[in-house]
């Protein structure tokens, strides 16, 4: 016995079966058998349709992370940019410094005195 309980044929090609007091009715076996292609294709299509959007979803995802990555990137560049010029800005700076205390007149007096008296003093 199934797992249909009471299961009886009706004047046709159907069979009726409770299950759990509730009505099904069973295809035949001919109309099983077509049913077999049409099932196989839709499995197919829902199989393909799911691919395709675990494919997008990975895509978005893989979008989103290089997108992310690239402003990192932009703000780090900008950062070190800024550094750059920073440095720049007060290397020239020292340069002006070095420039105007070599050429003072205060400069020049103690390295007068320095070669007079010699370096160790």
């Amino acid at each position: 016995m199934s797992a249909f309980r009471g299961s009886r044929k009706l004047p046709g090609i159907f069979r009726v079966g409770t299950l759990g007091g509730l009505v099904t009715v069973k295809k035949s076996a001919e109309e099983e058998s077509g049913d077999a292609p049409d099932a196989r294709r839709c499995g197919e299509a829902e199989a393909e349709l799911m691919d395709l959007k675990l494919r997008l979803k990975e895509s978005l995802t893989r979008e989103a992370r290089l997108v992310e990555r690239t402003v990192q990137a932009e703000e780090v560049l900008e950062a070190a940019l800024a550094t750059e010029h920073e440095l720049r800005l007060q290397i020239g700076r020292y340069a002006d410094f070095h420039r105007a205390v070599s050429h003072s007149r205060a400069w020049r007096w103690v390295q007068f005195l320095r070669r007079l008296v010699g370096r160790e003093w």
